[in-house]
């Protein structure tokens, strides 16, 4: 049980998350943005991801290059045709990547709701 607490928790937050996004058709659409959609949908349907139109990647990269908070290692996460039917937790993206998307989703909408600078 204790082993699936992670699992449980990042799910929730992913589809809670992406959910309420979607009701804002994923404002700007910023990359960021876009690898929560991808991830979200992914967990959804099995854990594994489907990339229905591998063409909307270019109209809508989905990545954390421009993320405001990355782990120590700098790792870059970007959804590409590669990725479909392989699994998302916790393989792609390990629990600590997640939350630092998180905080940097939130991070994100803050300053687009204040009207700051989205980059840092």
């Amino acid at each position: 049980m204790v082993g699936d607490l992670d699992r449980v928790w990042l799910v929730g937050a992913l589809l809670a998350l992406g959910d309420a996004l979607k009701q804002h058709g994923y404002f700007d659409h910023a990359p960021e943005l876009e690898l929560l959609r991808h991830l979200r949908n992914g967990v959804a349907h099995g854990n594994s991801f489907r990339i229905d139109n591998p063409k909307e990647l270019t109209k809508f990269p989905a990545h954390n290059r421009l993320a405001w908070v990355k782990s120590d290692s700098k790792a870059v996460f970007e959804i590409t045709p590669s990725l479909q039917n392989q699994p998302v937790l916790f393989d792609f993206m390990g629990p600590g990547d997640i939350l630092d998307l998180l905080m940097s989703v939130g991070l994100y909408l803050v300053r687009m709701g204040n009207g700051d600078p989205l980059r840092p």
